[in-house]
C-alpha cells in the first residue's frame, strides 16, 4: 500500500511517496515530488506498471546529469544530500561515464551494452576507478527506474570485483608492530609533556590517537564525534566530518555502531572535556571556535610529529624535485587496521569484525583483512586436532584412519 508523507526541511516541503517494490531488498521504493498533486497522481498510476514510465526519452548523458542533481539537491531514495567532498568524487565519476560514446539511449540499453562499457571502463582505466565508476553508473540506472524513466535496470549483476583471485602481495595494508604502536602511544604521550604550548596540543591530539588505535574509528569518525555519543565504556559512531570539516551523517547503515572502550581511554576523553573549547556542533575534538578539525591540519599538527617522534619517518627521494623528502611510514589509517588484526588475532569471527569496523558487506572486510585471516590456519589446525580428541578421547583419536 502506498502513502504520502510530508517532508518539511531548509530547503522547503516536499512530498515522498513510499510504495510497495520487489526490487528494493527493504520491500519499498521511495520517490519525491515537489507538490502533493503530482505526488497523488504518482500514486492513483502505480497500479499500471506501463504508467510509471515516462514517455519523454532521456539520453545516457542526460541520465547521468539528473543523476548528479538529485544527488547534490534531494538526496537519493529518501536520503539526505550527498556531502560536497562525495559529490566532488561522484562528478569525477560521471566524467568518467560522458568519455563512453554512448550509442544507444537510455531506454535502449540491454546488458551487453553495459558489458560493453565494464570493458571499456577496464581497458582504458584502473580497475579501481573502474570498479566505482561502473558502481556509480549502476545507482544511476537505478535512480532512473525510481524516476519512471526505466522499468528494468539492464546493470544488474554486471560488476567488477575489487580483486583478482591471487592478491598481489603489494596490495595488502601496512600494519604497524605491537612495538610501533607502543611507540606510537608512548610519543602521543611524550609530545604532551615537552612544553606547555606542546601540552595544549596534545591535550587535544593525545586522547584522540588513543581512540583510534583502541577503537578502529576512521579518522573521519573521531573527526566528528559529538559528546552526546561518548559513555563510560563506549562510543557510538553516528555521524562524520568530511576532508572539508563539514558534519554530516556516516555514509552507510553499517557505519552506524557502537565500539566498546577500555576506561584508560573514555577517562583520558572525560580529562580533555575540561579543556575543550566550546562547540555548537557538541564536538569532541573541535578547533580553537568550536567547528570540526580539517583532516589536512590533523595531518600536519599532529600526525606528521607524533611519527617524527616515534621514529617512523622515512626519507625518500621526491619525483618532482629529485630531494630527499621523509615521508611517516604509515597514515592515520594504520591505527584502524591495527585494530581489526588483533581482532583477527584473538579470533574474532569475520562477521564481528564487519560490523565492528563498519564494513557496509562482509566482502570489503575480506578484501582488505583476508590475508590475516589466512595466517590463522595453523591455529584452525590445531583446533580441529583439539576437537578430535576432544569428542573422541586421546586413544581414539589415534586410532582414526587416514584417507587415501
Amino acid at each position: 500500500m502506498a502513502n504520502i508523507r510530508k517532508r518539511t526541511g531548509s530547503k522547503g516541503t516536499t512530498y515522498q511517496v513510499r510504495y510497495p517494490s520487489k526490487a528494493e531488498k527493504s520491500g519499498f521504493a521511495y520517490e519525491k515530488f515537489a507538490t502533493l498533486k503530482e505526488a497523488r497522481a504518482f500514486t492513483e498510476n502505480l497500479g499500471s506498471h506501463k504508467a510509471t514510465i515516462r514517455t519523454n526519452t532521456k539520453t545516457v548523458p542526460q541520465s547521468i546529469g539528473l543523476w548528479l542533481d538529485i544527488c547534490e539537491k534531494v538526496g537519493r531514495d529518501g536520503r539526505e544530500q550527498v556531502e560536497p567532498q562525495t559529490l566532488v568524487e561522484y562528478q569525477r565519476r560521471a566524467g568518467v561515464m560522458m568519455e563512453y560514446a554512448w550509442s544507444k539511449g537510455l531506454q535502449e540499453l540491454e546488458p551487453p551494452d553495459i558489458v560493453h562499457f565494464r570493458d571499456w571502463l577496464l581497458r582504458h582505466k584502473s580497475r579501481d576507478l573502474a570498479r566505482r565508476t561502473l558502481s556509480s553508473f549502476h545507482s544511476v540506472l537505478i535512480e532512473m527506474k525510481r524516476q519512471g524513466y526505466i522499468s528494468d535496470d539492464p546493470a544488474a549483476g554486471i560488476t567488477i570485483k575489487s580483486g583478482g583471485r591471487y592478491e598481489d602481495q603489494n596490495s595488502e595494508i601496512d600494519i604497524p608492530s605491537d612495538a610501533e604502536v607502543r611507540d606510537i602511544y608512548g610519543a602521543a604521550d611524550s609530545l604532551g609533556s615537552k612544553n606547555e604550548q606542546m601540552r595544549k596540543c596534545w591535550a587535544r591530539y593525545r586522547p584522540m590517537i588513543y581512540l583510534a588505535g583502541f577503537s578502529g574509528m576512521r579518522p573521519s569518525e573521531y573527526r566528528g564525534l559529538a559528546w552526546s555519543h561518548v559513555f563510560d565504556d563506549s562510543v557510538t559512531v553516528r555521524q562524520r566530518a568530511d576532508k572539508t570539516g563539514i558534519i554530516g551523517p556516516v555514509k552507510s547503515r553499517a557505519g552506524k555502531r557502537t565500539i566498546y572502550l577500555p576506561a584508560l581511554v573514555t577517562e583520558m576523553i572525560f580529562e580533555w572535556q575540561d579543556e575543550c573549547p566550546a562547540s555548537d556542533l557538541n564536538l569532541v575534538f573541535p578547533t580553537e571556535t568550536g567547528r570540526a578539525q580539517l583532516l589536512s591540519n590533523f595531518y600536519r599538527r599532529a600526525w606528521l610529529p607524533l611519527m617524527r617522534e616515534a621514529g617512523l619517518i622515512e626519507a625518500e627521494k621526491s619525483k618532482r624535485t629529485g630531494k630527499k623528502i621523509e615521508l611517516p611510514r604509515y597514515s592515520p589509517y594504520a591505527l584502524r587496521h591495527y585494530y581489526a588484526s588483533k581482532l583477527i588475532a584473538i579470533g574474532t569471527d569475520a562477521k564481528t569484525i564487519q560490523r565492528t569496523m563498519g564494513h557496509s558487506n562482509i566482502e570489503i572486510t575480506f578484501n582488505v583483512y583476508g590475508h590475516l585471516m589466512k595466517d590463522r590456519e595453523g591455529a584452525y589446525k590445531s583446533t580441529a586436532e583439539a576437537l578430535a580428541r576432544e569428542i573422541l578421547g586421546t586413544s581414539c583419536a589415534k586410532s582414526v584412519p587416514t584417507a587415501r
